[in-house]
């Protein structure tokens, strides 16, 4: 079978790679589709925080979201038909042509070279009905658990009997989630990342690609409630620690040059210093679910904050080099109450780079002050 198809696209594209040219012609979703379904409203968010005692708090020009506001919108499924799926950038073609959004962040130049690859090619076409579910960064534990998780848990929810595709190399603690959201994994396709697929009917769901990372998606917060019921260990007091701060000591990036300093002094004042990946994520669920207070740097490991009960609070550092929303939102959808001060790290800002270190050291003492403001709101 997949000798035929290999010989039928290379008489089709005359064995050569196909380049993406942006046109008039350029496909898109709504175009391709078959069928295009609504899976959720989303209402607008925005950067004004209206929860008690937040009015009160000094410097309030270090909060960075004041004038920050996203778009209410609608998030959809698309049924699309004879499609090919790149796995590497899932990038969708359909008759040889890449479908412009069909993607997370994959434009311009890299867009344009991408094609059908017919020696990389593989049929899934008897497979039916198929879920694409997460996007090209799947090993990024908050592209997992902000774009894949809601995505699956829309899919299953949606009552079309499909089959879930899945990564080939499923890590031990993707497996885990998706076990706690009740995915069959007899219902899963594996999907090699340096392969492209051809699929007779595919479900993509826009869910996949952070379309509703910065806007009020109920669908994302019911899943990780669905997770944290789930949940299949016993609580022990080892888990719950009133504050915690999760500390990015082993991370690869964004590394802040007196975190040690900082970590002292937040022991001093009894936080917890939570390393998340020494952790199962049913452990993890029970730390966060538990927590009153948490601290974090901007990163991945504050995605945890999905499994927070309302009312908890928030204290992020945003470095001034990234100052994203994404965790301004999750806590807006959980109800969790949220404060950002936007410190300055010496990077360049006219040389944008999301992953650099810190250059400055934080100011471990205003850091301070900030928490017997809000140690004091808990």
């Amino acid at each position: 079978m997949f000798s035929i198809i290999k010989k039928y696209f290379k008489k089709k594209y005359n064995s050569k790679k196909i380049s993406i040219k942006s046109t008039s012609q350029d496909l898109y979703l709504h175009q391709v589709a078959i069928e295009q379904k609504e899976v959720e409203y989303c209402e607008l968010c925005d950067g004004q925080l209206v929860w008690p005692g937040v009015q009160n708090l000094s410097n309030q020009h270090y909060y960075p979201f004041f004038n920050w506001k996203s778009a209410a919108k609608p998030i959809y499924r698309y049924r699309l038909k004879n499609i090919v799926l790149d796995s590497y950038y899932k990038v969708f073609f359909k008759d040889g042509k890449a479908i412009i959004d069909s993607s997370h962040y994959i434009n311009g130049d890299l867009l344009k070279s991408l094609s059908v690859r017919p020696e990389h090619l593989i049929s899934y076409e008897a497979q039916g009905i198929v879920f694409s579910c997460f996007d090209h960064w799947e090993d990024n534990y908050f592209h997992w658990l902000a774009h894949a998780i809601p995505a699956f848990y829309a899919a299953k929810l949606s009552g079309v009997q499909g089959k879930y595709l899945i990564p080939a190399e499923l890590t031990v603690w993707q497996r885990r989630t998706l076990e706690l959201l009740g995915i069959d994994f007899s219902q899963c396709v594996e999907i090699k990342k340096d392969k492209q697929y051809a699929f007779s009917i595919l479900d993509y769901y826009e869910l996949a690609t952070g379309e509703a990372d910065f806007v009020n998606s109920k669908i994302s917060v019911q899943a990780y409630a669905a997770m944290v019921e789930n949940v299949a260990i016993p609580v022990t007091s080892e888990l719950c620690h009133d504050k915690i701060y999760i500390s990015r000591a082993t991370k690869q990036h964004r590394h802040l040059r007196n975190e040690s300093e900082l970590i002292a002094a937040l022991k001093q004042r009894g936080y917890f210093i939570l390393d998340p990946e020494q952790y199962t994520i049913d452990q993890q669920i029970i730390i966060f679910q538990h927590a009153k207070i948490v601290v974090a740097l901007l990163g991945a490991g504050l995605s945890n904050i999905a499994f927070c009960k309302e009312n908890t609070l928030i204290y992020e550092l945003i470095p001034s080099h990234h100052d994203n929303p994404c965790f301004l939102t999750m806590s807006l959808q959980g109800k969790l109450r949220y404060w950002a001060d936007r410190l300055e790290t010496g990077v360049d800002h006219n040389r944008p780079d999301h992953l650099s270190d810190w250059v400055n050291p934080v100011d471990v003492n205003f850091v301070m002050m900030r928490l017997d403001e809000l140690e004091a709101l808990a």
